[in-house]
């Protein structure tokens, strides 16, 4: 077969898809594709993961996840394992594992240097590897491509078709978006290219798909990213500054942005997640423009002649962002840790994970810290809980949503991070 008759048959729809790394990238990615029809092949080495897809739980959030997986529990539209080998019936594979950083700060290809040993032996003329992962600029050309062709003895361009296909989905919201999100495509030509982005647009045939060079798609997702990271971390650095000079960030970036066509500041608040925090780093070795996430329960506490050492802390939400259950590079994490190297007792409250519940958790708390801000925190549910507490808690909102009129009728000291005071 030939690269064009690839073309051809996934045009016509007539193809088998395989998807490498089955977490919060690819299961949705193999259930978008498996809900339309075309038969998907999923391989995680995670044999706990793999057992709760065959009996159609979802090992994660994910809207409209769980249904899709009942729906699709009892077809052959999707076939998940351990084992490499079902992925040579496969035409067009997606690897979606995870990249990391190590030690020193600089990109891991481990587990995607495993994946194409694991493919070793198995990898078939014609077939296309898109690289969903994220990972430095010039990875595919520069260290894919000679890893195939030195350590798996495939001709990139006749065995092998290669392209980046980097994901821009936002966690927990992938099945919605993945039909109508533009792609951004890299092939290492044109022909590749074109395959891939049919890939895509199976999904929809109107999708939108930019093609560009490989470098330029991995390029996309990283500026993407970072752009977001920074426009954060700027944010937050307004708010340092009106604590500074006792003014409320939150007032002023409303005001700078209500009916002003050039505004779009971000309010500020902890800024984290697997993505924002490490991509930087894989753009360039070191970047300057981030954020020192800070919370200040322990001044306040000096002036009531209480210590932090000791003390228990009740922190809302442990997910990157709110409305998920995702802890990947979470502020809320590095609060936790922050708070426990100074001698705290944390007792932590999310709805997404087993943790203590909210009575409980607050119950004797010397602070509260609204770390994540989940929807069922910020209307301050907890107050009937603690309105005979001597002394009261003091709350400590790093996300500007509490309200601060409701707090002083509840005799509460409320510290905003970006609000002077």
């Amino acid at each position: 077969m030939q690269p064009q008759d690839l073309l051809d048959k996934v045009r016509s729809r007539d193809f088998t898809l395989g998807v490498v790394g089955l977490g919060r990238v690819g299961l949705p990615l193999a259930l978008a594709y498996a809900m339309r029809g075309v038969r998907t092949l999923g391989v995680d080495l995670d044999e706990s993961r793999i057992a709760a897809i065959r009996a159609g739980g979802m090992p994660f959030q994910e809207t409209g996840g769980q249904a899709a997986l009942e729906e699709l529990k009892d077809s052959d539209q999707l076939d998940v394992g351990t084992d490499y080998g079902r992925l040579r019936d496969a035409d067009a594979i997606f690897i979606t594992v995870g990249t990391l950083l190590n030690s020193e700060f600089r990109p891991d290809y481990t587990h995607i240097e495993q994946v194409l040993n694991g493919l070793a032996g198995i990898l078939r003329p014609v077939q296309i590897l898109m690289l969903r992962s994220t990972v430095a600029p010039g990875t595919l050309v520069r260290r894919v491509k000679p890893f195939i062709e030195n350590n798996l003895q495939l001709s990139v361009g006749r065995d092998v078709l290669l392209a980046s296909t980097p994901e821009r989905i936002a966690a927990g919201k992938a099945l919605q978006e993945l039909p109508m999100l533009p792609e951004i495509v890299g092939g290492i030509d044109n022909i590749r290219s074109q395959v891939a982005a049919a890939v895509l647009k199976t999904l929809n045939e109107e999708k939108t798909v930019h093609i560009t060079k490989p470098e330029g798609a991995e390029l996309a997702k990283l500026f993407t990213n970072v752009y977001r990271y920074v426009t954060f971390a700027l944010a937050n650095e307004f708010a340092l500054l009106a604590e500074v000079n006792g003014a409320d960030a939150h007032e002023i970036i409303r005001a700078s942005n209500e009916g002003y066509p050039r505004g779009g500041i971000p309010l500020p608040g902890p800024c984290g997640g697997p993505c924002l925090a490490k991509d930087g780093y894989f753009l360039v070795e070191n970047l300057t423009a981030r954020e020192s996430d800070r919370i200040a329960p322990r001044p306040r506490l000096d002036e009531r002649r209480e210590s932090l050492d000791g003390a228990k802390v009740c922190v809302l939400g442990l997910g990157f962002k709110a409305e998920i259950d995702d802890t990947r590079q979470s502020p809320a994490l590095r609060i936790i840790e922050m708070l426990r190297s100074e001698g705290a007792n944390v007792v932590v409250c999310d709805p997404f994970h087993e943790t203590a519940d909210l009575e409980s958790a607050v119950e004797g708390a010397s602070a509260i810290v609204l770390a994540t801000n989940h929807k069922v925190y910020r209307d301050l549910p907890f107050l009937k809980y603690i309105e005979h507490a001597d002394p009261p808690p003091i709350l400590v909102d790093c996300w500007g949503e509490w309200d601060g009129e409701k707090a002083r009728a509840a005799n509460l000291d409320l510290l905003v991070f970006g609000k002077g005071d």
